[in-house]
């Protein structure tokens, strides 16, 4: 009887054992299932705040070109206000300070060879462009500016007619 019992009871534990090891490997599964849904919640959030971040930027994106566009428009004004006002007073005015007649730079130009427009006072474009030939035919660096080196050399011109 006894060796009829002992594979009973070893099929027995062995049933009850794999029950128990399934229903521990269901539980699991289930846990591992709860913390998947976990983290794709999280991502689904991440995801919708960097979509959130990608739209925030595209709009600052635009607003730093809209200010962008807006101070090179103010820049210009001020440039051209600055030439009015160089009119105005009929004077010359580098970055740096160093004032001249507006007349009598653009009268130099002329006697040099560099400067074919009206000897209006204004410093615009035209006499601009004289200044920058002037500058790169004298060894000057060609900026535009009739600073003190440019009207050192153009001055000697005023004399010429």
């Amino acid at each position: 009887m006894k060796s009829k019992f002992v594979p009973l009871l070893m099929v027995s534990l062995l049933v009850m054992f794999s029950a128990t090891g399934c229903a521990r490997k269901n539980k699991d599964v289930k846990a591992l299932q709860a913390q998947v849904g976990v983290i794709t919640d999280e991502l689904v959030r991440l995801d919708e705040a960097l979509q959130e971040t990608r739209a925030s930027l595209q709009d600052e994106e635009g607003h730093r070109n809209q200010l962008k566009s807006e101070l090179q428009q103010s820049e210009g004004r001020i440039g051209s206000l600055n030439e009015e006002a160089s009119v105005i007073k009929g004077m010359y005015k580098t970055p740096s300070g160093f004032t001249l007649p507006s007349a009598q730079i653009q009268q130099a130009l002329k006697s040099a060879g560099y400067y074919k427009g009206a000897l209006d006072g204004k410093v615009g474009s035209g006499t601009r462009a004289a200044i920058k030939a002037f500058q790169s035919d004298n060894g000057l660096n060609a900026d535009g500016v009739c600073g003190r080196k440019t009207w050192a050399k153009l001055s000697s011109y005023l004399s010429t007619k």
